[in-house]
């Protein structure tokens, strides 16, 4: 590993980030909980769907995932980490249905709005060029590194992502085997798939919140880098 590259390292990961220490407590606490909500909802499905119906579920999801794009773009500033924010606002629109809203409403106006923006090819174009662009450029290496020093706010990214594929195979075995499967059962699975994606969107704002602490000059160290190498481009 060369010099540069030793304090780059030891900028993004300081020892105190990658180890997490006093904060186990916090951690474990916050999965004691979430058991014992998915426990909840188990139990008591029927009433967790009324939940789900007013909307609790969604509101909650869509909430975290906006706040997740509007503190990654507070905290990882230019366009190499453009794509985070982008990927939390997106999922945030996504999560959020025009139709839920009263036709006259403003979120019926906004939300129908955004959904006819982003129809248009030449928008899926340049969301699709800086998703994937900043994914490789910046996403890649970041996701190893963190990888390699167990850093927390990775560890919780991936548990998160675990919870989102764990909600569609519920999501995908509750249509595959929905003539077998009891009324109950099937709002068992309905209400498990909803709190799941609200966990997965709680996750990913605690990981974009925890991140790890930078230098102002390493925040912008990969944009420097592309200016100053114009043949890395």
């Amino acid at each position: 590993m060369s010099y540069k590259d030793e304090i780059q390292a030891g900028t993004a990961f300081p020892a105190e980030q990658v180890v997490v220490g006093p904060d186990r407590a916090a951690y474990v606490s916050v999965l004691l909980i979430a058991i014992l909500i998915l426990a909840a909802v188990s139990i008591w499905p029927v009433q967790a769907l009324a939940l789900n119906e007013e909307g609790v579920f969604e509101t909650i999801s869509a909430a975290a995932l906006f706040a997740s794009g509007l503190a990654a773009l507070w905290r990882y500033p230019g366009i190499t980490r453009l794509y985070i924010a982008l990927v939390c606002l997106l999922l945030a629109e996504r999560e959020l249905e025009a139709e839920i809203y009263p036709v006259d409403s403003l979120p019926y106006w906004i939300l129908n709005g955004l959904d006819s923006v982003l129809d248009m090819t030449s928008v899926r174009i340049v969301l699709a060029v800086i998703v994937i662009g900043g994914a490789l450029w910046h996403g890649g290496p970041t996701a190893w590194r963190a990888a390699k020093r167990r850093a927390p706010f990775f560890v919780i990214f991936v548990l998160a992502g675990l919870l989102a594929v764990t909600a569609q195979l519920l999501e995908e075995v509750s249509g595959i085997y929905q003539a077998d499967l009891s009324t109950l059962m099937t709002v068992r699975l309905f209400v498990l798939e909803e709190t799941l994606e609200m966990f997965f969107s709680i996750g990913i704002l605690a990981s974009v919140l925890i991140g790890w602490p930078k230098s102002d000059a390493e925040e912008t160290l990969n944009d420097l880098d592309l200016e100053q190498q114009p043949d890395a481009r």
